[in-house]
């Protein structure tokens, strides 16, 4: 059992957690606030009536371990409980909070980081990126008659073109931030400085949606859809995924459209132009390597802005060739092949059944493939 006899030395579990969730949502860190607050949320229902009494010091590696526990068995709807990726955020997070309040109170747990030996085997996700030509399918797409899904579309697209540009950094750009030709910003995420150069296609989008006097640089992203009022980063990322998704599900795609899924296609598509992965790595704002597997130190911008230019040239902007026509040239090519196997000369008296076979159904084939086309 876990001991809950409060030590009236050490401050209240529940007053150091409620205070660090206040904190971030007053530094403007919303979703951390969220996060934060979402595990505290788990936490005390866990601890039920005792939530009033645990301290800092009760919060022991036992108890982390029970907690575990019930995280297992607790169900997330009915029948179905919580999934190994659930686990891990809410307790990802609740180390997180444990941590700063350690360091901020200057307190030597008497039994250890209760964290130490905690570790829960997640399984991975999956990775989902669009083909390039789904990316040239869509800045083709005209929404016009839509509006929302315009302004959702050309922001994914924006983001796709400004290296894989973060939501809530897009959501933060101002007017200010453009300088000579260039996008000057720091990461929310991990505080890193990124200079990322203004292609031709993002101007045009800027233009589509830059107002005079309005400080931001995507002001709908600020607006609410009824009356006036303050619209959070959370909400205008939820209301973006959800419009990015009504077009995904039109295009019949098997898994929704996020702008995460863009930020992803950019850097799979960095790769597939052969970009190293320390350029695309220093390029999406990561503070350390280990994301992208291997470091390579500081780089130039001047070598980013060459790798990306090198990756929009050969995948997107000069592929004209539509899926359509591609797949129309393969079949000529097959036509030709099948052409080109029929017309060989049938002299020799050894040639198989099999072979004659072969040329008489690659003969039918063809004359399949002329009435076809």
């Amino acid at each position: 059992m876990i001991n809950y006899e409060t030590n009236e030395s050490y401050p209240l579990l529940r007053d150091c957690f409620e205070k660090l969730i206040r904190i971030k949502a007053e530094a403007g860190k919303e979703r951390t606030a969220a996060n934060y607050q979402s595990s505290w949320n788990k936490l005390s229902a866990f601890l039920g009536r005792k939530v009033n009494q645990v301290t800092i010091a009760d919060f022991t590696p036992s108890m982390i371990q029970q907690y575990l526990l019930w995280l297992m068995q607790n169900e997330r709807s009915k029948n179905t409980t919580l999934t190994p990726g659930s686990q891990d955020f809410y307790l990802r997070n609740l180390r997180a909070m444990y941590n700063k309040v350690v360091k901020e109170l200057r307190f030597m747990p008497p039994a250890g980081n209760p964290f130490t030996t905690l570790h829960i085997k997640v399984p991975s996700t999956r990775k989902r990126a669009l083909p390039k030509e789904e990316i040239k399918r869509l800045s083709e797409l005209d929404l016009s008659a839509t509006p929302h899904l315009a302004s959702a579309l050309h922001l994914a697209l924006f983001l796709f073109y400004a290296r894989g540009m973060c939501f809530i950094d897009a959501f933060n750009m101002r007017q200010e931030n453009i300088k000579d030709d260039y996008l000057h910003y720091r990461r929310s995420k991990t505080g890193a400085s990124l200079q990322v150069k203004i292609t031709p296609e993002m101007v045009r989008i800027i233009r589509m949606y830059r107002q005079k006097y309005n400080p931001w640089l995507f002001p709908f992203l600020h607006e609410k859809m009824q009356g006036v009022g303050y619209v959070s980063a959370q909400s205008a990322l939820h209301r973006t995924n959800r419009y990015l998704n009504e077009i995904g599900e039109a295009r019949g795609y098997l898994h929704p459209l996020t702008t995460y899924v863009m930020r992803h296609s950019w850097a799979s598509m960095m790769l597939e132009a052969g970009t190293e992965i320390g350029v695309i790595s220093q390029s999406l704002g990561h503070m350390s390597l280990q994301t992208t597997e291997i470091y390579l130190g500081k780089l130039s911008v001047s070598k980013i802005d060459r790798a990306a230019d090198n990756m929009l040239n050969n995948l997107i902007r000069n592929s004209e060739i539509k899926p359509e026509k591609v797949e129309t040239k393969r079949r000529n090519q097959v036509v030709k092949k099948k052409i080109s196997k029929a017309i060989i000369p049938m002299t020799s008296n050894k040639m198989s059944i099999a072979r004659k076979c072969k040329n008489i159904l690659a003969l039918i084939a063809v004359k399949i493939f002329q009435t076809t086309w």
